[in-house]
């Protein structure tokens, strides 16, 4: 009988302090198990990140990818004096322009230099290009 990998996707958390990564667990299915970990996760001083992976490699990367997120929305906030929904709502227009945007329309924005006064309008364009296997560099 021939072995093939489960490619399954799972719920996986990801333990993070500072953007790094010190380990992935499965997401405990009971409120009790998901009540000890949040605990003892807060207690070391780390942060959680839910996603759903189909290995630790991909949870690492989405975990990643989420806490650069929240950092680009944090600064926004603290930057231009809104709220969390207000930046986040921001994020998503920007995301959106992004995504709609053709190859060489991010290509040529992202020559213009956004990072300095628009950083997370550049955030965005960063993220989709990333989406899409285009070069951020």
């Amino acid at each position: 009988m021939p072995v093939t990998l489960d490619k399954t996707p799972r719920d996986l958390t990801v333990l993070m302090a500072d953007g790094t990564v010190f380990g992935i667990v499965l997401t405990p299915t009971t409120e009790q198990g998901h009540t000890e970990l949040y605990l003892d996760a807060y207690a070391q001083c780390m942060d959680l990140f839910e996603v759903t992976a189909v290995d630790r490699y991909e949870a690492h990367m989405r975990a990643i990818a989420a806490h650069d997120r929240a950092v680009a929305i944090e600064d926004y906030m603290d930057r231009v004096g809104v709220n969390y929904g207000a930046a986040r709502t921001v994020y998503r227009d920007c995301r959106t322009w992004a995504r709609a945007l053709t190859p060489e329309g991010r290509a040529s924005w992202l020559a213009h230099g956004l990072q300095g006064y628009m950083p997370l309008k550049h955030f965005a364009l960063i993220e989709a290009m990333r989406e899409h296997g285009e070069p951020t560099a």
